[in-house]
């Protein structure tokens, strides 16, 4: 079944947060950057590929184009409803490629023949996680653009981490597989001159999502798409302090096995967590909000994100200094490493309502 989605009949708006992308540059000197990196980090040895499946997707025509959309009837109480998961699905992806058939907007970007890893984040320090109904949906429209369900794996640092948030582990039966990297890790790369390794799940598949949800974070201002990475290393608690953080960021993402793979970033902003605490639970939903990012740029991404973060958390009464502070550094060396574009001027955002 294709479902035709015409992007004329949804309400939408472009520069809607432009006042608050130059606030926020005002605040931090965003638009002018950060000092030039040394190094472009390269990996020591690549692993060869697991799939000789051919990659037929062409480059996005607006990298930097960045959709938020909005539904106002997404939650049901405390209960998030399908249909509506699925309309804000099927307008982003059709607005992001400009294709008017949202199935066809997915098999332009995925090759069946392709295996499909998802990175989700099920932190278990957190009680506030991509939400599984977000998630499950992504899977039934790549399963519509015809990749077998069994080529699509949804990830994360552990299993029992993804059991947790909710997520239906599935190793190795039919449907859909879930599970965690656990101690499956191949080395061979650096950041910020130490030696890294990456997630088996993610080097034994041709393709990556990623889907992150909206958080604080104590050292990097927001957490959300590039900072959703860190459960993609083994040992990431070293790179949480000054230049490791601020240039490991950016350095992380720009590892080929990551941005090479990476085909599709859905930024889940249904609920977020605005202020984080020093205990357990580090991470908890103090905002339930309606809407989702999706963008090609993670760049782009999450200084959309860190605009939303920054509004979001004046509103309720909060100062969002620290947080601008923190996550510009690794945006601005995210931007000077070409991953993509922290310039406002840069992005093209689609602002989407329904419901």
């Amino acid at each position: 079944m294709t479902r035709s989605h015409n992007r004329n009949d949804v309400a939408r708006s472009r520069g809607i947060s432009r006042r608050g992308f130059l606030k926020l540059a005002a605040m931090t000197g965003l638009l002018a950057g950060c000092r030039p990196l040394k190094e472009v980090v390269t990996p020591t040895s690549t692993p060869a590929p697991t799939s000789t499946a051919a990659l037929t997707v062409a480059p996005p025509a607006v990298p930097s184009k960045v959709v938020h959309t909005h539904h106002a009837g997404v939650w049901d109480g405390d209960a998030l409803v399908p249909e509506a998961i699925q309309q804000m699905l099927d307008a982003s992806i059709t607005e992001l490629t400009g294709l008017d058939d949202a199935t066809e907007a997915w098999a332009s970007l995925f090759d069946p023949g392709e295996r499909i890893a998802i990175k989700v984040n099920a932190f278990r320090n957190s009680i506030i996680w991509t939400h599984v109904p977000l998630v499950m949906a992504v899977t039934e429209c790549l399963q519509e653009a015809g990749v077998p369900a069994e080529q699509i794996v949804i990830f994360d640092y552990y299993t029992r981490e993804l059991d947790n948030a909710g997520f239906p582990v599935n190793e190795d039966g039919p449907g859909v597989r879930c599970y965690g990297t656990d101690s499956d890790y191949t080395g061979g790369w650096q950041i910020v001159g130490t030696d890294v390794q990456l997630s088996d799940v993610l080097l034994n598949c041709d393709a990556l999502i990623n889907m992150p949800v909206l958080k604080s974070h104590m050292h990097a201002g927001i957490s959300f798409a590039m900072k959703n990475h860190y459960g993609t290393i083994r040992e990431p608690s070293n790179f949480h302090r000054g230049e490791r953080i601020n240039r490991g960021l950016a350095e992380l993402n720009l590892l080929p096995p990551i941005k090479d793979r990476t085909r599709l970033i859905v930024g889940d902003v249904l609920t977020a967590c605005l202020r984080h605490t020093t205990s357990f639970p580090y991470w908890e939903t103090d905002f339930t909000g309606d809407s989702i990012l999706m963008s090609f740029d993670p760049v782009a991404h999450d200084t959309v994100g860190l605009e939303m973060f920054s509004q979001l958390l004046a509103d309720d009464g909060g100062n969002p200094k620290a947080a601008i502070d923190m996550a510009t550094r690794w945006l601005g060396n995210g931007a000077t490493l070409g991953l993509g574009t922290n310039d406002p001027d840069s992005i093209e955002l689609t602002e989407m309502n329904l419901g």
